[in-house]
């Protein structure tokens, strides 16, 4: 009778240890999730060329793409998508290509080109998506931080349209960033050779005869 109890004892304490998961299986670590692929942008179901690639504060930046639509610009927080946007012409339409783009303190300047010889900068606002505050077109155009007060600003290349717009002098339009907007602070002098970009404000007066 006590060898039929102990036995009956040791098979029950055979199946207790195949129960209890041993100390390896305890410690051992979760397998590592693997990251699903990032989100589509909006209008770039077929594909977007990435003109730039601006980090920002917080782990956040701002892409700007060129796809058969347009430009698109696309606000990331990390890997998820905050928002995107199409900057549009005083046509209405879409601006064609991005060109360049810079940020600073919640802020950008982006670049555009369009048509045969048009351009245009857009000031743009980030934070819980993108706004965009004012945009400035012409025949060239042009970011960077002019003052180096860490806020981008942006120069307009322009025509004075005498005799023509072909034979025209040209002249750049320099703006700073204040309260979200660009503004202007003057201009260069109006030449007909090549000129690039002024890299501090422009303070000359401006063509009155545009």
């Amino acid at each position: 009778m006590k060898r039929g109890l102990r036995r009956c004892m040791l098979a029950l304490l055979g199946v207790l240890t195949l129960a209890i998961p041993s100390a390896t299986e305890m410690t051992r670590p979760a397998a590592p999730q693997v990251a699903g692929p990032p989100p589509v942008v909006p209008g770039c179901e077929q594909g977007c060329e990435t003109v730039f690639s601006v980090p920002l504060e917080g782990g956040h930046r701002l892409d700007g793409l060129h796809g058969v639509g347009g430009n698109v610009l696309a606000y990331w927080d990390g890997a998820s998508l905050v928002g995107t946007t199409q900057v549009r012409g005083s046509d209405g339409q879409p601006y064609e290509r991005v060109t360049a783009g810079l940020c600073g303190a919640g802020r950008c300047s982006v670049a555009f080109e369009f048509g045969a010889h048009s351009a245009a900068v857009a000031a743009l606002r980030l934070d819980t998506k993108i706004t965009v505050d004012t945009a400035v077109e012409g025949v060239a155009a042009d970011v960077r931080d002019l003052n180096a007060d860490g806020l981008p600003d942006a120069a307009v290349r322009q025509s004075t349209y005498e005799p023509s717009f072909a034979l025209a002098p040209l002249y750049w339009v320099t703006y700073v960033q204040q309260d979200d907007h660009l503004v202007p602070t003057g201009c260069t002098a109006p030449v007909q050779a090549f000129e690039p970009a002024p890299v501090i404000p422009a303070t000359g007066a401006c063509p009155t005869n545009v």
